[in-house]
């Protein structure tokens, strides 16, 4: 299966491949290492095509026009690497209508009739990343991909449409946020294996600090007194209004937001227990849910057994959200059909 390595952005001239090429070359050449291990997992996800386009939100929009709208280019649309998100604040109104920002991306996979496209924004190769950390973010796009095919989805309603019952929502997204711990120690388990066995390099002081950066990002938001204090006033004002649908609406993304931090926060914890130990402390001390341990616990499990079983894991998180204010039932549904997704009010 030959897999398309294209990169079409303007890279400095001062990156340097594997094979010693600069510039767009040595993209090729670090690509082409994931290419060739993309290769071996045919049988599980075909790869058709790896992208680095000179314009990342122009390339998503020709690529999916039905998920992407194309975004205005700027100056630095094409070379500044995207920052990460700050913790979630309490809104400045009191309404239940405001939702977290999503960060900005800096990969994306595209589903195409020959197979995926991996999309990697040119921003990755400037000056704030090296090749170390690119490794590690190939793999975790990749791995994935692997985990939609191998992760339970629910069942789709007889329309198509994602089914918005209790369990299927909370088996949807404990898949998810496994899949994004998964990923995320595959993906330094792949780089410390070629790292020790062809590169012969120790982790770039760069990777290093990169990682302790995104860990405490990734406290931050996990911790935040600010996101458990927009949390009660959602509580609030739905045990005051009773319109579940708004508060529904408001509370997912922000308590999904909290638990894809934990996540990706553990899967540190797990793969970097030296590096990450002051850490640790810190989310013991935090007023966490008491089912977040019991969670951990479930995903490093069924990591190191490479087990794809998610069903025992709804309950925990279902516990882990109600610790976070949002109780999640089943209300009434249609003729043969589950029940519709609501949330218990406080006092329910």
């Amino acid at each position: 299966m030959r897999i398309s390595v294209d990169v079409e952005a303007t890279l400095p001239e001062n990156l340097r491949g594997p094979e010693g090429g600069t510039g767009p070359q040595a993209a090729r050449e670090e690509l082409g290492v994931i290419a060739g291990a993309a290769r071996g997992l045919s049988d599980v996800v075909r790869i058709a095509r790896i992208l680095v386009p000179e314009d990342f939100g122009a390339a998503l929009a020709e690529l999916a026009p039905d998920r992407h709208a194309p975004r205005p280019r700027t100056a630095s649309s094409a070379s500044a690497a995207p920052t990460a998100p700050a913790a979630p604040t309490a809104p400045k109104a009191t309404t239940a209508t405001t939702a977290p920002i999503a960060p900005t991306a800096m990969t994306a996979a595209i589903p195409a009739p020959q197979g995926w496209v991996l999309v990697f924004h040119p921003g990755i190769y400037g000056p704030e990343h090296d090749a170390h950390m690119r490794y590690a973010l190939y793999w975790r796009e990749l791995t994935r991909l692997v985990n939609k095919g191998r992760l339970p989805v629910p069942l789709r309603t007889a329309d198509g449409a994602p089914r918005q019952d209790r369990h299927a929502v909370l088996l949807t997204a404990v898949s998810r946020l496994f899949g994004e711990y998964d990923a995320a120690r595959k993906a330094w388990d792949f780089r410390d294996g070629l790292l020790r066995k062809v590169l012969r390099q120790e982790l770039s002081e760069r990777a290093r600090t990169a990682l302790l950066h995104a860990f405490a990002a990734d406290l931050g938001h996990a911790t935040s007194a600010d996101a458990r204090t927009w949390l009660r006033m959602l509580a609030d004002d739905h045990a005051r209004t009773g319109d579940t649908a708004t508060y529904l609406r408001a509370v997912r993304p922000l308590v999904m937001r909290l638990s894809l931090a934990l996540s990706h926060a553990w899967a540190t914890l797990d793969h970097f227990p030296d590096l990450a130990a002051p850490g640790a402390e810190l989310l013991h001390r935090a007023e966490l849910p008491a089912a977040a341990r019991e969670l951990h616990s479930f995903f490093r499990n069924r990591h190191v057994a490479g087990s794809p079983d998610m069903e025992p894991g709804t309950e925990l998180l279902a516990e882990l959200w109600a610790g976070f204010g949002l109780r999640l039932a089943d209300g009434p549904g249609g003729p043969g059909e589950p029940g519709r997704l609501t949330a218990l009010r406080p006092g329910d």
